[in-house]
């Protein structure tokens, strides 16, 4: 699996990037997928990713992923964290109103999104 989401010790889910990745900043690309998770929104979530990414999310991983994000309250945007363009990789910092979790972004070389990874971070 390219791609994993641990929230807690029990949710692992495959998830995916929204919008299209070559015409999108990596933030701009993160930050629309984030929104479209925590929007419960399953076609914007899966939108931009390749066709091997795209055939391992699905509906029920999106909804994990929402209600893990939910709990910690409204969605307040992105900080980036660390960046390797060279590698096609960017992390971030999702703000939540009493909370934060780490996105992971990596870019493959078609400027399709070939993993988008999600998890809790700690407190």
């Amino acid at each position: 699996m390219r791609t994993l989401m641990t929230l807690g010790v029990t949710a692992v889910a495959a998830v995916a990037l929204c919008a299209c990745a070559a015409a999108r900043s990596p933030a701009q690309l993160a930050d629309q997928t984030t929104r479209a998770v925590y929007d419960l929104d399953y076609d914007r979530a899966v939108a931009g990713m390749d066709d091997s990414l795209k055939a391992q999310v699905t509906r029920a991983q999106i909804g994990a992923l929402s209600d893990g994000m939910h709990n910690l309250g409204a969605y307040h945007g992105l900080t980036q964290s660390t960046s390797n363009p060279d590698a096609g990789r960017y992390d971030y910092i999702a703000n939540f109103d009493r909370g934060t979790m780490l996105v992971l972004l990596r870019i493959d070389p078609t400027g399709k999104v070939g993993a988008y990874r999600i998890t809790p971070t700690t407190q």
